[in-house]
């Protein structure tokens, strides 16, 4: 089950962060930590730049190739979210040489190139170019430049008859550039600013030589790759700006603006902006209790504007021509949450109370529908801060915009429905620290959920091989667990895993896409600082999936079988400046599918290496 989770310049990215590609490319989403901390889909975020890495001594972590894989550590509750690559390459740690000087090391350049020996020439090249300041008390600066294509063929074509095997050539690219940097101001205010640019492109190759020989009577050589191609760009600028002065009785204050302009082929952008601020006040309570009273804004805007093509030739060849052509759009959306709330430390409980009053004109743009959310917390430790306990009730909203939807599932089809997911999520979490290197965390969480997204296939399209979004009220049970050993610096070793055995889901509705129990294990070994291995496993159950039969438009519900990923990797530092990597995807070569008609990959390799230049 899956856990929903969330002008003219700029898109909401926020920091360095390293992108994940694989021939279905999947993405991480990074949580707003206010007071809806439930992610649906594609959560909101947060541009404040306050991790800005000032010491480089972890090589990025690189996850390309395996299509439409998976990805170690994620989440499921009843609503979708997307299903990132298994694997992600283990960081570049800077060697010990006794008795020589500490140095800095403030830039890397990671460079690999990847086979998955589907094809001759199907080389996959990565680059990923990042400079930052050295240390400094009062400010750091950076830039990063990444790269990564992957190139798969899936399936070997058949000589004299359409094969149902062949889905043919697949090349999904991503670049990315981002520009970052933070200011401290008499020690009490941080500015932070960051301005990023990525382009994604990819291709809607879910179909087989045989799908494309009955539907449409074409051979895959009798057609373009710009005939089934998609491609995204997004430019984002992200300011922020908060207090650092903690002391009671002076006021305290955060604001972060966020701007995107996303825009793509078949005509459609989408202007957007995220204000969050608040403002904080501490003070005693009883002369010996401490209280911090908090008001937050939040505003999220969107101008999605889609000029609908005259003729079908304005969209990709996969789409139906008995079919209407789409409306246009132009529409502006908004949702804005006041959130008043305190915190309060009172003989070892740690109290969170508020609530938030949230105004809706994003469903139904013009019109504003109102809802109140919970805020409340209770948090407490046992034995030494051993054992510590929260019980919670939140809610709040996230924005199924376009480019959220796009990067859950980039086969959606062009301006597609924006519905906004409202979650109110009663949960129950459990920290044990049985000791400093084994911690156990179990987390139950019910979410009551209304519009939560899912995707089936879009009916207007011949192939059958582009997705639209729909929403569902539902009710869903999530229980989570992971356990955690770490010995030092040489050995971590996480396994976990979730699993949902309950949920409320309307009459004849069928949830696509939502395995029930997903498990995990990642292992990482350090030896020496010299070698580096990295392995992750991880194991999806079986899902239902839609499929439509030709040439009625009759729909059909299959099983999609369970999936288990392995991927292996090892690294071999050279020196402080030089490292060597090799890694392997996908090590049991097994084809699965992880949306209907789209395979993953059944083997790569990837062979690299990172230079780091030092400085004295």
């Amino acid at each position: 089950m899956k856990k929903s989770i969330k002008i003219i310049f700029a898109a909401a990215i926020i920091s360095v962060f390293n992108i994940q590609l694989s021939t279905a490319r999947a993405q991480n989403d990074s949580v707003n930590p206010v007071y809806n901390q439930s992610v649906v889909v594609v959560g909101d975020y947060n541009p404040v730049l306050d991790g800005v890495t000032e010491k480089v001594n972890v090589a990025p972590a690189v996850n390309e190739n395996v299509a439409e894989g998976l990805q170690p550590k994620f989440t499921y509750s009843i609503t979708p979210r997307r299903i990132s690559s298994l694997t992600s390459a283990t960081g570049l740690k800077a060697a010990k040489v006794i008795g020589s000087p500490t140095r800095l090391y403030n830039n890397y350049l990671r460079f690999g190139l990847g086979h998955d020996f589907a094809a001759i020439n199907d080389f996959n090249p990565l680059v990923d170019l990042y400079y930052t300041s050295t240390r400094n008390d009062n400010y750091s600066y950076g830039a990063r430049f990444y790269h990564n294509t992957d190139i798969t063929t899936f399936g070997k074509e058949d000589e004299t008859t359409p094969s149902p095997d062949h889905y043919g050539r697949d090349r999904h690219t991503f670049n990315n550039l981002d520009i970052f940097g933070k200011y401290i101001l008499n020690k009490n205010h941080l500015f932070s600013a960051n301005i990023a640019f990525d382009r994604e492109y990819g291709r809607y190759y879910g179909f087989s030589d045989s799908i494309l020989k009955s539907n449409l009577n074409y051979t895959r050589d009798s057609i373009s790759f710009s005939d089934y191609a998609f491609a995204y760009n997004n430019l984002a600028l992200n300011l922020g700006a908060k207090s650092l002065n903690t002391d009671e009785g002076k006021l305290g204050y955060s604001a972060n603006v966020a701007m995107s302009d996303l825009w793509g082929r078949y005509d459609f952008s989408q202007l957007s902006m995220d204000f969050d601020a608040n403002v904080h006040y501490g003070f005693p309570v009883f002369s010996k209790y401490k209280a911090i009273t908090y008001l937050r804004f939040n505003w999220q805007g969107f101008k999605q504007r889609f000029d609908a093509p005259a003729t079908l030739d304005g969209l990709p060849l996969l789409y139906d021509p008995l079919a209407p052509l789409p409306d246009s759009m132009n529409a502006g959306r908004n949702l804005v949450t006041i959130n008043p709330y305190a915190d309060f430390l009172f003989n070892g409980f740690k109290f969170h109370a508020g609530l938030a009053f949230g105004f809706n004109a994003f469903d139904a743009p013009g019109n504003t529908t109102h809802n109140l959310f919970p805020d409340l917390a209770v948090a407490k430790s046992f034995s030494n801060n051993s054992i510590s306990l929260t019980l919670g009730f939140r809610g709040g909203y996230n924005a199924n915009d376009w480019n959220s939807i796009r990067m859950f599932n980039p086969y959606v089809e062009p301006a597609a429905l924006s519905q906004a997911t409202i979650d109110n999520n009663l949960y129950a979490h459990l920290r044990i620290n049985f000791s400093k290197k084994l911690i156990l965390n179990v987390n139950v969480d019910n979410h009551f959920y209304q519009n939560a997204m899912f995707f089936k296939l879009h009916r207007n399209y011949t192939l059958k091989n582009v997705f639209t979004p729909y929403y569902v009220d539902v009710d869903g049970l999530n229980i989570a667990a992971d356990f955690t050993f770490v010995n030092d610096e040489m050995i971590s070793l996480t396994l976990g895993a979730e699993y949902s055995p309950n949920y409320n889901v309307p009459d004849n509705v069928v949830l696509l896409y939502a395995p029930d129990f997903t498990a995990h294990l990642d292992a990482n070994v350090n030896y020496k600082d010299k070698w580096l291995f990295s392995l992750q496993t991880l194991f999806i159950s079986s899902m239902d999936a839609e499929y439509n039969t030709f040439p009625t438009p009759t729909t059909v519900t299959k099983t999609l079988p369970s999936r288990f990923g392995v991927s292996l990797e090892a690294e071999y530092i050279h020196s402080r400046a030089v490292s060597f990597f090799a890694k392997i995807d996908n090590i049991t070569a097994k084809r699965y599918f992880l949306w209907a008609n789209y395979p993953a990959q059944r083997f790569n390799l990837m062979l690299g290496l990172t230079y780091t230049i030092p400085n004295q």
